[in-house]
């Protein structure tokens, strides 16, 4: 298993990490966003989660950032 962060702009406050709302949302890996993205005015989320492969398998921590 690895652990990966996803930053997303959906507030999502469930455990259901394969039906999570912020998939369907705006999401991106850490190293994907910008500065210039999180000063765009909209609310940004850290989500950590456990990967099996592709698969999420759990939420382990959810941040405002």
């Amino acid at each position: 298993m690895t652990n990966e962060v996803v930053l997303s702009t959906v507030e999502y406050k469930g455990q259901d990490a394969v039906n999570a709302d912020f998939w369907k949302g705006e999401r991106y890996h850490e190293d994907e966003v910008t500065p210039e993205m999180l000063n765009n005015g909209k609310q940004w989320w850290r989500y950590h989660l456990k990967f099996d492969g592709l698969k999420p398998i759990q939420i382990t921590k959810r941040k405002k950032v």
